[in-house]
């Protein structure tokens, strides 16, 4: 069990390096993702939850957006990328477990590469949830547990070494998606069955989620 308040001393700790030491990453495959998920993004109000330090901001059209981060200083890091981008955008200090915002608040959720590092992810995604308004929908990057089984038990292994520097790697994000009652519309294997482009929905009909969140 990771303490309350880790993730957010580890990202003040490590944010001025971050971007750097994601940018072999960022090169080889996180930009050419990134840019595909925003084509899917629809207009209106959208929160980015786990904002960071602002990577996504070069995608935004031209809409009302909130963005939210644990730490304070990928925050910073996230003003000054929109200040650079002539960006508009409503930063704010938070945890995706316990979002301050009112039910059904936002058009699109956005979150990319988040819910890897959240303490309680299904906690979060089911913020997402509450916040997002019905027949709303929430975009996802995400790297889960490959689905492989001899690949699965070498990220089980190794988790414990790499969660003390950043995220864990074997979480099982697409399903908690769907237990925090999301609707699956997309799911794309980018990189075998480890890196995935997620898109859910917010049903109109709650009935269906249900069942859904059962199975």
């Amino acid at each position: 069990m990771v303490k309350k308040g880790t993730d957010k001393r580890r990202y003040d700790r490590v944010a001025g390096v971050y971007d750097i030491f994601e940018l072999p990453m960022e090169l080889m495959a996180f930009s050419k993702w990134r840019s595909e998920l925003f084509r899917y993004v629809e207009s209106g109000k959208i929160l980015e939850v786990g904002i960071g330090t602002g990577k996504n901001i070069l995608y935004y059209s031209n809409w009302d957006v909130a963005g939210l981060d644990i730490s304070h200083k990928m925050l910073k890091k996230a003003v000054k990328r929109a200040f650079d981008l002539n960006k508009k955008i409503d930063f704010v200090q938070g945890d995706a477990e316990y979002l301050p915002f009112r039910d059904e608040s936002f058009d699109g959720v956005i979150s990319t590469y988040v819910f890897c590092s959240v303490e309680n992810p299904e906690n979060g995604l089911k913020e997402l949830y509450r916040v997002l308004k019905t027949g709303g929908r929430a975009y996802f990057l995400e790297h889960v547990r490959s689905e492989n089984e001899i690949v699965g038990k070498l990220m089980d292994a190794v988790n414990p070494a790499i969660r003390v520097i950043g995220p864990e790697i074997n979480r099982k994000t697409v399903e908690n998606i769907k237990n925090a009652g999301f609707i699956i519309v997309r799911d794309v294997k980018l990189m075998l069955s480890v890196f995935r482009l997620v898109i859910a929905e917010k049903a109109f009909n709650q009935a269906v989620s249900d069942i859904q969140g059962h199975h």
